[in-house]
């Protein structure tokens, strides 16, 4: 079974505890919580070490926090890092911003696993005053736009081998909400490709 890991900062995470499995069609996808970026790189290593094949990083780690994780990984596994169009910089900026005053918003998370049912296949973990965070694992591109259609987020990240195409119908799908997809580095393409065949 492929084995790849997405990590996302949560304040007060307990990265042993606070993971989120998908599993289907030969394919286990691990999300897991940290809580900052600088915890990040030891926990990624440790993952790496029990068998993770591939790792994807959140938009909140951004290019430096992507680059100190990389830099403890090496070159034993592909890591990408999310990143956002144009069209969403404006609105992911505005996002970023209230995160920092200390507003906490609602983030969707999706993770393409083969044989998923996005109804069935889903955690909401609640935040209170309504911010909620929605992790949801989904078969294909069409179960993406329907579950982006369907919940009200502040920005949605696509993890498992979506593209930048993927990105775009989901962001027209949610109505312009802003949408990231992972990015790789040219030394990362060739092995990133060949895990998710």
């Amino acid at each position: 079974m492929s084995q790849s890991v997405v990590i996302y900062p949560q304040p007060g995470a307990d990265p042993d505890k606070d993971r989120i499995v998908f599993e289907g069609g030969g394919r286990r996808v691990t999300l897991v919580a940290v809580p900052d970026e600088e915890d990040a790189a030891p926990v990624v290593a440790g993952l790496v070490d029990e068998g993770a094949g591939l790792i994807e990083l959140c938009g909140g780690f951004g290019p430096v926090g992507a680059a100190t994780v990389i830099a403890g990984v090496g070159d034993r596994v592909p890591v990408g890092a999310i990143g956002y169009g144009s069209e969403s910089l404006a609105a992911i900026s505005r996002y970023h911003l209230a995160f920092l005053a200390g507003e906490i918003q609602s983030d969707l998370f999706m993770a393409l696993v083969p044989g998923a049912d996005p109804d069935r296949d889903r955690i909401v973990r609640e935040h209170g005053g309504g911010a909620r965070f929605t992790a949801v694992a989904v078969p294909g591109i069409e179960a993406a736009e329907r579950v982006a259609a369907q919940e009200t987020a502040g920005l949605i990240e696509l993890f498992g081998g979506f593209g930048a195409d993927a990105a775009a119908r989901v962001h027209a799908a949610a109505g312009g909400t802003p949408v990231g997809s992972v990015v790789f580095g040219i030394e990362s393409m060739d092995a990133a490709a060949a895990f998710r065949a």
